[in-house]
């Protein structure tokens, strides 16, 4: 290609937005830090000392329902913190977002999440549990001798989750289901005892907030770690118990509604108090190692417009003089990125950030698949696409129906780095590559394909063209949405197009950059460059050599933000601390049972200091 360098305007260096510390230099340390631990983290077996190695492997399994993991951290509980000095523990666990206990209890059951086990409401309906089932299957397929015991407060807990337990039972209350538990413990030789207690739940319900500052729900927790403790009691005293070899998890399936000081809220999952749980893995094998909350990054603040779907249709459009030069043609390449902060849709059903297809910028007539038939609806668009993101593209020969090509990932209520890059290579076909946060990668279609990451390049079919005369467009754009699934609710920032395919490195480099200047190695090739950030006003500049401002049109507002960016994804924090498909693994693992790829499990196994 030759290059033509572009002529900026007269200008020494672009500010943006104030940004504190290097991001992307911590957040790739941590996570290069958490790779490293996480190979460490996955042992055919526990570790075991020699004074237990002829003990026979117990577990005592112990779920609270409704149990906010910092609630339980402040709250009277000397019976679980006696533990501690044996354990492996948190206080900032994660379970599901979704707001049913079957999600979370299918998770802790199975070994595996809703994308797979399909639970997704409280009866259960449309499981497939038939292929991936409660781990006792699993053992039972290796021991069929394996003794089993579920004991629940929940008849839906018994039902649908306990059918391979030799012994399976269900009380009123928790103090009845204590009661069952601790004279089955004296005694029985079953080696997973599981108990499902509802006490603090329904507390919390009760209280309308889970909380210590409802004397209920402070109450249920020291109940809790009361019955806790007669339950331990009861496993210590057993005849035989100088012959086993126990392990102890207790744990809740979800927190509950509670408002979090503006101090501790920091717009991640670990925000989300509903998530928040506490785990607790105790053994005399195990040193103390305490699992905190990891560093997630760094603050990004400015002032952007909140663009939102119908009936606002809050969005900025390019005059159609000036948007015809980004118009990129059949040979020319071209990077876009943007920075992008989600909140919720409309309806949040299928999660807090879970979108269905709407645009937030792009080049086209309308977003979407578009007419078919040549010219069909040639260009480009940026969407959300369930908790990730697409590339949409159609338009050129053989390229009429177009592709989406879906990226990885992002969390909501923070800010994120969204990159694709448009590459014709030496063998004469255009490739694309997509970026969140710096990493490539992209994704399968499907709504659970968001872990079949892969890196290569995407080969674009036929001679692909977008060039339309359709305006440069960020926001509300009529097409393909799903009603309020599809109602974007989203703050923008930094639009940087270039007319180059930007290297991986350089990409990397700059991803999480809350603005840019000469030092960029690439700044004769910007195109155009959108900061966003005026705080004020219905134009948003061009800092590029065409100037082509975009107006604002819509019911709009600026805010100011002060949020973190480039946190990791939801996904990447679920390997950080413990969540609730991680017990089925460590309960395989302390029996040396192994883990077959066919059973798809998504938990892993944490060991101690």
């Amino acid at each position: 290609m030759n290059v033509m360098k572009i002529k900026l305007r007269s200008m020494k260096k672009i500010s943006g937005p104030s940004y504190i510390g290097m991001a992307m230099l911590a957040l790739s340390v941590m996570l290069s830090s958490c790779n490293k631990g996480f190979d460490k983290m996955i042992p055919d077996s526990p570790e075991n000392t020699n004074d237990v190695n002829y003990k026979a492997p117990k577990v005592l399994y112990i779920i609270a329902d409704g149990a906010r993991g910092t609630a339980v951290r402040d709250a009277d509980i000397p019976n679980m913190k006696s533990l501690l000095a044996n354990s492996i523990y948190t206080w900032t666990s994660l379970a599901d977002t979704i707001k049913n206990s079957a999600t979370n209890w299918a998770d802790m059951m199975t070994g595996v999440r809703k994308d797979k086990h399909d639970v997704t409401s409280d009866d259960f309906a449309g499981n497939d549990l038939a292929n991936y089932p409660v781990i006792f299957k699993r053992i039972k397929e290796v021991n069929k001798n394996m003794r089993i015991a579920a004991f629940a407060t929940s008849a839906e807990f018994k039902n649908n989750l306990t059918t391979d337990a030799d012994v399976s039972e269900v009380y009123a209350n928790d103090d009845q289901l204590k009661t069952n538990m601790v004279n089955f413990l004296k005694a029985d030789t079953a080696s997973i005892v599981v108990g499902q207690f509802s006490g603090i739940e329904n507390a919390g319900r009760a209280a309308g907030v889970w909380d210590n500052s409802a004397p209920g729900y402070k109450t249920a927790i020291a109940d809790f770690d009361t019955r806790v403790g007669e339950l331990i009691t009861a496993v210590k005293t057993r005849p035989t118990y100088n012959k086993e070899n126990w392990m102890i998890i207790i744990t809740s399936s979800h927190g509950g509604k509670y408002k979090l000081p503006p101090s501790e809220d920091d717009k991640t999952l670990f925000s989300n108090t509903y998530a928040n749980t506490f785990t607790i893995f105790n053994a005399l094998s195990y040193k103390q190692t305490f699992v905190g909350k990891p560093f997630l990054g760094n603050f990004y603040t400015g002032s952007a417009v909140r663009f939102k779907g119908d009936p606002e249709k809050v969005n900025g459009v390019v005059s159609a003089d000036k948007s015809v030069q980004f118009n990129f043609g059949k040979d020319q390449d071209f990077t876009v990125s943007i920075k992008i902060k989600k909140g919720s849709p409309k309806n949040t059903s299928s999660g807090q950030y879970w979108y269905q297809w709407p645009s937030v910028v792009g080049k086209r007539t309308n977003v979407g698949w578009g007419g078919s038939n040549a010219p069909g609806n040639p260009g480009w668009d940026i969407c959300l696409f369930y908790n990730r993101w697409r590339l949409m593209q159609q338009g050129g020969q053989d390229n009429i129906n177009g592709q989406e090509i879906p990226g990885l990932d992002f969390s909501g209520d923070t800010w994120h780095d969204l990159c694709f890059v448009i590459e014709k290579k030496a063998d004469g076909r255009r490739y694309a590559r997509l970026y969140t946060d710096g990493v490539k990668g992209t994704t399968g279609s499907g709504s659970g394909d968001n872990n079949n990451i892969s890196k290569n390049d995407w080969q674009l079919p036929g001679i692909p063209n977008f060039d339309n005369n359709a305006p440069m467009r960020v926001g509300f754009a009529p097409g393909e949405i799903d009603g309020d699934k599809g109602y974007i609710n989203v703050q923008l920032a930094e639009l940087r197009i270039w007319k180059k395919a930007l290297s991986e490195d350089v990409i990397q480099r700059y991803a999480c950059e809350p603005s840019i200047d000469e030092t960029h190695p690439d700044w004769n090739y910007l195109l155009g460059y959108w900061p966003m950030t005026e705080g004020s006003g219905n134009v948003m500049k061009d800092l590029g050599p065409f100037e082509a401002d975009f107006t604002l049109q819509g019911t709009y507002q600026w805010e100011t933000f002060s949020d973190l960016i480039c946190s990791p994804s939801n996904n990447n924090l679920n390997t950080l601390v413990p969540k609730n498909s991680d017990v089925p693994t460590q309960i395989l693992s302390w029996f040396n049972i192994a883990r077959q790829a066919s059973w798809g499990l998504d938990g892993r196994v944490w060991i101690s200091n």
